[in-house]
């Protein structure tokens, strides 16, 4: 009888574990909610984390991959902007979902969007500090793979491409390693912070980045990894470019097969 009753408790934690995660996440940035949308199977060999809700290209690549190659993936939504927002005491406070990771990353995206405010209050930064906490807890607990896998979009008008990396400015130091593959656009690009997977990438004429084993700390979900030892690929498109992002998603799932 007592077995029975065990296994039906450990069958009901199953049950009720599964549902959990396959479940959208509602976070709360003050009077603000933020979404987290989970589309997962057993099959997804990975799990991509979408953290700009306005790069819908990289969604879009997501949704148009073969039914061979697997992921799973976690978007966040709140506004259909690249900032997120928090309601604290009827004032707005805007921040880039991926500069939260650190608390020099929190205080200088809230300076970035939020101008003429020297000192933020205390209850702001403690919520993005939270929600920080608890999207890289939600995300780590449906990603099955050892690796952080973003995806992120660009555009032509001044936004990041390989040739920041390249040319001397403030992401030119952030490298240890460049490679510009031969007829390659440089907005689609990977980032990495593994020398084997800068190498895997670069023999397939892919454009590539090595991040540094020191980077300034901007509180970027790479950074992050790499401080905690956390193997880290980012695939960057240009906006539109869905058959590129898509190609550049199979030969990642084809990384993670051999590591």
């Amino acid at each position: 009888m007592k077995r029975i009753l065990i296994s039906t408790l450990v069958l009901n934690l199953v049950v009720i574990t599964a549902f959990t995660l396959n479940a959208d996440i509602s976070f709360q940035l003050g009077t603000k909610t933020c979404m987290a949308k989970y589309k997962g199977s057993k099959q997804g060999i990975a799990t991509l984390l979408s953290l700009h809700d306005d790069e819908n290209t990289a969604i879009d690549a997501f949704n148009g991959l073969p039914k061979d190659t697997c992921f799973n993936l976690l978007e966040i939504h709140q506004n259909n902007l690249r900032t997120l927002t928090c309601n604290l005491n009827s004032k707005n406070y805007e921040f880039d979902p991926n500069r939260i990771f650190s608390d020099a990353g929190i205080d200088s995206t809230l300076k970035k969007y939020n101008s003429g405010i020297t000192k933020f209050p205390a209850a702001v930064v403690t919520q993005i500090k939270t929600f920080s906490a608890d999207l890289l807890k939600a995300y780590g607990a449906r990603n099955r793979s050892t690796y952080t896998i973003s995806i992120h979009n660009n555009t032509n008008e001044g936004s990041l491409s390989l040739t920041d990396y390249i040319r001397p400015n403030k992401y030119h130091q952030e490298a240890r390693a460049v490679f510009a593959a031969e007829g390659k656009d440089l907005d689609d690009f990977f980032l990495v912070t593994e020398l084997n997977d800068f190498n895997y990438l670069k023999g397939l004429n892919e454009n590539v980045v090595l991040q540094s084993d020191n980077p300034t700390d901007d509180g970027s979900l790479s950074v992050y990894c790499a401080k905690n030892k956390i193997p880290y690929i980012n695939i960057e498109a240009e906006h539109g470019h869905k058959a590129e992002q898509v190609d550049m998603l199979k030969i990642v799932y084809g990384l993670l097969k051999i590591r």
